[in-house]
């Protein structure tokens, strides 16, 4: 069986076009049940003996008109059609009961006996008809049966005679049908039989076929059950024509039958509300770990554009999953969302709990990991790109320390043996060429010493910032709460953005003022650089916004106005 494909807002698997005829027939079917039943337990009792039924017999015709009703309202939610042609099987299997009541005139007594094919027959096509989309051959087979039990119905209608019935316990009036001597009862009843063993027959085989798919094992086993038992019952009645005891023991077998079928589809409504409950729950606590433990194992979005899915948590699904166990969604043009049903869960149960509210819902969550998986490449990116610059700048310190900054030490070093050869005034030339190399070397050192001093990797990043306010010109105020060790990115993303935001400002007076704060709270660090009475000159903070997106944070600045500035980065202290 191949995965079940859902379009995003055609709705669950609801026959929306026949849900209004579904719910008047199961509103039909409940009143016809209640007219049939109150008869019987307000019967006269001095009336004839096959007309005053025993209790357990009410019971048992009510209850099974009970769960036939509950069964069609059931259906209406997983087929239109098939709830209508349930109501209609349960009416069908109650009107003969009718046929005891002697207050009703002898012909309507005679003519509500001709429905038993049409019970047969709709109970055939409640499970023909049972998924949302069935096939045309099926739609044909429907029609073709309908016809053959309206056919039937009409000849028992215009031939049979109940007087003429040995056997008959319901009704014993004289009818003088229109065909009752062209055609006889006993013929009438052997047509009748012989149309329900084919209804039977016909629509046992094609319902047989649907038990390959296991959408429709229950309600499709019960139908086959109880066309199988009606069609004996058929066979019985034939054979024992002759007999003259009345057999209203077996006279509720029809009710019994369509109860059958409406039980089972009451279970499978269970069984779908309990997915759609489970699925519910995944969609509404959406995780990796929520996934695996209920009917739905797997939750995967699709990246559009893109031959690739994604897990919930922003993964590459590595591993397709197998086709007969996924539920697929898409929204018209392409799939957006694959479910992957567990082993013990049929798809199309889960196709069917899926109501509105949850499709919308996953719809977002499509979007909303798209949206993340795509962040995280972003971020990845940023961080390949500072991960290189820093290599670059490594290098670049590494070659000035290695190579100008200790020529210039060897430069330093011949001009002191050469200033204490010379002479006075060339002492004091030599002395101010000396001056000028030491000025380069110490702007060289500062160079190759880079943006991020050793003692940040060795000693952490409060350290770090103690040292980077002594040397600074600005008056500050710092303030550390940092309780666990942080990763050498986001050490070096909040120094980047203390410096940053210190060497903006610009001839600090007496007046300057500079609070510097670092907190670490839960999983995330805060750093927030507040500059008074400062001219500022606002620094470029793209490359500073780079390195702290790159770890995940995120970089704030305000305007500098009457020589505020204020800037804020929070950083995830996990990546």
């Amino acid at each position: 069986m191949g995965s079940v494909t859902m379009v995003a807002g055609a709705g669950p698997v609801v026959a929306v076009r026949s849900a209004g005829m579904a719910v008047s027939a199961t509103v039909l079917s409940a009143a016809v049940v209640v007219l049939c039943v109150l008869p019987f337990a307000f019967a006269n009792p001095n009336a004839a003996t096959v007309q005053r039924l025993p209790a357990w017999y009410v019971l048992v015709v009510a209850v099974a008109a009970t769960v036939s009703v509950a069964g069609a309202w059931a259906a209406r939610s997983h087929s239109g059609r098939a709830s209508a042609a349930l109501a209609l099987a349960g009416v069908a299997a109650i009107l003969p009961l009718w046929a005891s009541q002697e207050w009703l005139p002898d012909s309507l007594r005679g003519a509500i006996l001709a429905t038993r094919p049409l019970a047969v027959a709709a109970i055939a096509a409640t499970a023909l008809l049972w998924p949302a989309r069935v096939e045309p051959r099926a739609d044909r087979l429907v029609i073709v049966i309908a016809g053959i039990a309206v056919v039937a119905a009409g000849v028992h209608v215009l031939a049979y005679d109940p007087f003429a019935d040995p056997g008959c316990a319901q009704t014993c009036a004289d009818l003088s049908p229109l065909l009752g001597e062209l055609v006889g009862t006993r013929s009438t009843m052997a047509i009748t039989t012989a149309v329900i063993v084919g209804i039977a027959v016909i629509g046992g085989v094609a319902v047989a076929a649907t038990l390959r798919t296991r959408s429709a094992r229950l309600v499709s086993g019960a139908a086959l059950a109880a066309l199988t038992a009606l069609g004996g019952l058929a066979v019985v009645r034939w054979l024992t024509f002759e007999n003259m005891t009345p057999s209203a023991v077996r006279l509720p077998l029809e009710p019994l039958a369509v109860a059958a079928v409406g039980a089972a589809v009451c279970l499978l409504h269970l069984r779908v509300l309990r997915t759609r409950a489970a699925v519910d729950r995944v969609v509404a606590g959406l995780s990796a770990e929520s996934v695996r433990r209920g009917a739905v194992v797997d939750v995967q979005f699709a990246v559009l554009g893109e031959d690739r899915w994604l897990d919930p948590a922003g993964a590459a699904v590595v591993e397709p999953p197998e086709p007969a166990r996924t539920v697929v969604l898409t929204d018209g043009s392409a799939p957006t969302v694959r479910l992957v049903a567990a082993r013990t869960v049929d798809p199309a149960e889960i196709l069917a709990g899926l109501s509105p509210v949850t499709r919308l819902a996953l719809h977002n969550a499509q979007l909303s990991t798209v949206a993340r998986s795509r962040m995280a490449e972003v971020r990845a990116s940023q961080r390949r790109v500072v991960v290189a610059s820093d290599g670059e700048r490594r290098r670049i310190e590494r070659d000035l320390h290695d190579g100008a900054q200790q020529r210039l030490v060897g430069v330093g070093l011949q001009l002191r043996i050469a200033r204490a050869e010379a002479d006075q005034d060339t002492r004091i030339t030599i002395e101010r060429v000396e001056n000028k190399v030491g000025d380069a070397l110490s702007q060289l050192r500062r160079l190759a010493h880079g943006v991020f001093p050793s003692v940040l990797a060795d000693e952490g990043l409060e350290q770090a910032l103690v040292e980077l306010v002594a040397a600074s010109d600005v008056p500050a105020e710092l303030t550390t709460q940092v309780t666990d060790a942080l990763t050498t990115e986001v050490a070096m993303a909040a120094y980047a953005t203390v410096a940053a935001a210190v060497g903006s400002v610009v001839q600090p007076s007496v007046a300057t003022r500079c609070r510097i704060e670092v907190r670490q709270v839960a999983k995330s660090l805060t750093v927030r650089v507040e500059t008074e009475s400062a001219t500022i000159r606002t620094p470029d903070l793209t490359a500073i916004g780079d390195r702290v997106g790159a770890v995940g944070g995120e970089v704030t600045w305000s305007d500098p106005e009457a020589g505020g500035y204020m800037v804020t980065a929070v950083i995830p202290c996990e990546s």
